[in-house]
């Protein structure tokens, strides 16, 4: 049998370890769970400075060892793969100790630093490195989105128009999903951007705001991002309006719809007709798709799908969003 690669989990918060307790969450639903149900991964250890956190993923992994910091892990485990999990102001230090110990995968959380500057620190350690890396933006990693992406290119809507997202808890928190799957569906980059600060819209992670904006692309497409109040509900849709059709996206990245044009019933006009609409439907993991790409890269040497250079490019936007909101909306190219 072929040797499994050793896997450590750095950060047990949420998304590394406490999300899989949440039963209606598809699973995997936190990288640990990821680990343990790829079968060419084992759990060997857990990190996490917080000793509450800690005792807490211990109890849901018992067989994995537990360190309060990734040094001593790293000493005595020796793993393959780290996965890293923590806020990103740890991220640095963190990506820093993983190349001077040679790690051979390393996949990291979103987003990949507190700002664009930050990120392109990580990019130096990496570039000296073999390091094998993965960005988690989840829905790089989908099938549904990969369709999406497929039926654009091909011209199945016609010439992108405008687009419209709805977000909920945190510019930099939720809104970096809908502009990383942005750049991927569209296979192009946003050029400038307008944003305001939702002042009546407070529930976002500690640090993050929640925007209205308006962005532009450079291959000419039109976006419009809109915040929700997510003490009131959660939502995280995508609208692609083209020139032949449409497709939407909701269910938070699970299921995709899409729409054709035809003959309305106003004279010498077209609509966009609901009984031509056809979907997609396809569960998401939030964690599987990364580590199972990872593997992959490192044996086969790809180029990634999601890693350093879309993780910067995220922030760039999100830096300049952040600064047109303290200009009271003025424009920021990027």
């Amino acid at each position: 049998m072929k040797k499994k690669y050793r896997t450590v989990v750095v950060g047990c918060g949420r998304i590394g370890v406490l999300f899989e307790a949440e039963p209606r969450r598809p699973k995997p639903a936190s990288h640990a769970g990821a680990i343990v149900a790829n079968t060419k991964t084992e759990l060997v250890a857990l990190v996490d400075p917080d000793p509450r956190n800690l005792a807490k993923a211990g109890r849901m992994f018992p067989k994995a060892a537990r360190y309060p910091s990734l040094a001593k892990c790293l000493k005595k485990e020796m793993p393959d793969i780290v996965v890293i999990a923590t806020p990103p102001a740890m991220r640095r230090s963190l990506i820093a100790s993983c190349v001077e110990a040679k790690i051979k995968i390393l996949i990291c959380e979103k987003p990949l630093a507190e700002s664009a500057h930050e990120a392109l620190a990580i990019r130096k350690l990496l570039a000296r490195s073999r390091t094998t890396f993965v960005l988690n933006y989840q829905r790089r990693f989908s099938p549904l989105y990969k369709s999406v992406r497929q039926s654009i290119q091909k011209g199945a809507i016609g010439r992108v128009q405008q687009i419209t997202c709805y977000y909920s808890n945190g510019m930099r928190n939720n809104g970096g999903h809908i502009i990383d799957a942005l750049m991927f569906l569209l296979d192009d980059r946003i050029t400038s951007v307008r944003a305001v600060k939702h002042a009546h819209n407070r529930v976002h992670p500690t640090g993050d705001i929640n925007v209205d904006a308006l962005l532009h692309t450079a291959g000419g497409a039109t976006i419009t991002l809109q915040s929700f109040d997510q003490g009131v509900y959660a939502i995280h849709d995508i609208r692609i309006f083209g020139t032949k059709g449409a497709i939407v996206i909701t269910d938070f990245g699970q299921r995709a719809m899409w729409t054709k044009t035809g003959t309305s019933s106003f004279a010498g006009i077209k609509e966009l007709k609901s009984l031509s609409v056809r979907q997609q439907h396809a569960l998401l993991s939030a964690t599987s798709g990364a580590l199972a790409h990872a593997i992959e890269l490192f044996e086969n040497r790809h180029t990634p799908r999601s890693g350093i250079v879309n993780g910067i490019e995220v922030l760039r936007v999100l830096d300049a969003l952040k600064k047109s909101a303290k200009r009271g909306g003025r424009a920021v190219v990027i």
